[in-house]
């Protein structure tokens, strides 16, 4: 690949810089969510009905779940466009701009759309945004993890959103250890119901999202050249002699991890 015009047949740098601004705004609804919450519970529980737990949803890959919520939403038909679309990154930014289709569907269906819904999907993109920004894997692909045996996974998972102990895999694993009186597991358990680390929060940041994003989009071989133009002009690291080789140690460690 010897140009930066495009990172590969469907995704542009331009495209790319405008889905990394997006993620801001992403990681914002989790503190707006809470505000909300303890501000208006009784709109929060009317929102939630008899049906409130989204933890289930976690037992598929990432994609998965935005495709099942999506048609729970009823927007099937947006998802085949985007599919048959020329360039499907273009079809979602388009999608999701301030004024555009999303919107115009919202404002069409807001009197019928299920809200209990609606709200899984913003609590369940932010926290797989987050996953990704703190341990390179979608929630998930940390479930997957979890269900071959993978008790880090576990805890990592719990971290991000505590709600997840009540899908299947992880109850089932819950329920092994109290049989065992697995001490150190709940020991380690508790520890994650208080949040990411200091270490691990510190460590955020819309550069891991990216690395995920573009391998996602089926892109894993750098130059320097493109490296600059797509994290460094892009905001998503700070302009530096040696930005490429410290990006390029980045998408190294990244590559440890299965993604979503």
């Amino acid at each position: 690949m010897n140009d930066t015009h495009k990172i590969n047949k469907d995704l542009t740098p331009e495209q790319f810089s405008e889905i990394a601004k997006m993620l801001p705004e992403i990681r914002s609804y989790k503190h707006e969510l809470a505000a909300l919450a303890k501000s208006r519970p009784e709109r929060v529980k009317a929102v939630f009905g008899n049906c409130s737990s989204w933890s289930g949803i976690y037992e598929r890959s990432f994609i998965e779940q935005l495709a099942y919520l999506f048609v729970l939403l009823g927007l099937h038909e947006q998802i085949i466009k985007i599919n048959k679309s020329s360039s499907p990154p273009q079809a979602i930014i388009d999608m999701t701009r301030d004024g555009a289709e999303l919107d115009q569907w919202y404002d069409t269906n807001k009197a019928t759309i299920n809200k209990t819904h609606l709200l899984w999907l913003a609590v369940v993109l932010q926290r797989n945004v987050l996953s990704i920004m703190l341990f390179h894997q979608s929630l998930g692909a940390l479930v997957d993890q979890v269900r071959q045996g993978n008790d880090d996974a576990l805890f990592k998972a719990v971290s991000v959103d505590r709600s997840i102990l009540s899908c299947p895999t992880f109850a089932n694993r819950l329920s092994r250890a109290e049989l065992e009186n697995d001490k150190q597991f709940f020991i380690h358990l508790r520890k994650s119901l208080k949040g990411p680390s200091l270490k691990n929060m510190a460590a955020i940041g819309d550069l891991r999202y990216a690395i995920v994003l573009l391998r996602e989009a089926g892109f894993d071989k750098y130059t320097d050249d493109q490296l600059i133009s797509l994290f460094v002009n892009a905001g998503l690291y700070p302009k530096h002699p040696s930005a490429a080789k410290n990006i390029r140690k980045h998408i190294q460690a990244a590559r440890k991890f299965a993604t979503t």
